[in-house]
């Protein structure tokens, strides 16, 4: 029996540096995640919405990751 692969919305997740905490010195990272990102947008697509997106926050950009998602069936 083969696999049937069927392609589901993927997510874009973004990973921004907040600060630092005042008592322990660690670095505050917060993420930001969008779901229902077309399953067959391009890696380079979902990385310039990133970007773009990031432009309008007042935090430093660390990641962008995009996030897969399939149902693997019989």
């Amino acid at each position: 029996m083969s696999v049937v692969v069927t392609k589901n919305p993927s997510g874009l997740k973004m990973r921004f540096e907040c600060g630092e905490d005042e008592v322990t010195g660690k670095l505050i990272m917060k993420n930001k995640t969008y779901p229902n990102v077309k399953a067959n947008a391009t890696d380079e697509a979902v990385h310039e919405v990133g970007l773009a997106l990031a432009s309008l926050q007042g935090n430093m950009l660390v990641e962008i990751a995009k996030i897969d998602n399939s149902t693997l069936s019989l």
